[in-house]
């Protein structure tokens, strides 16, 4: 029993620990702390990524807020690389 209650304790703590800043949604983007984590997490070139697939998106009307920044990232280096081809 007491097991048993370690682990429902312990398992839900380990897989928040799993979730790094870039796993967060482009919704929950927008909460202070998160963001500031996101900022601090991203590279410059990852920065510059995310700003302009997020302005885009935006502006196109189509982008999904549920979207991690991650996705999103790898979302825009993949349309900057069928627009160069």
């Amino acid at each position: 029993m007491k097991n048993l209650f370690l682990a429902c304790v312990c398992f839900p703590l380990l897989l928040a620990a799993c979730n790094g800043p870039l796993d967060v949604t482009l919704a929950e983007s927008g909460d202070p702390v998160k963001g500031k984590a996101v900022k601090e997490a991203l590279s410059p070139e990852e920065a510059e990524l995310l700003v302009s697939y997020v302005a885009q998106h935006t502006m196109a009307q189509d982008i999904d807020y549920k979207m991690t920044v991650k996705q999103a990232i790898a979302a825009r280096r993949k349309e900057l690389a069928s627009n160069q081809k």
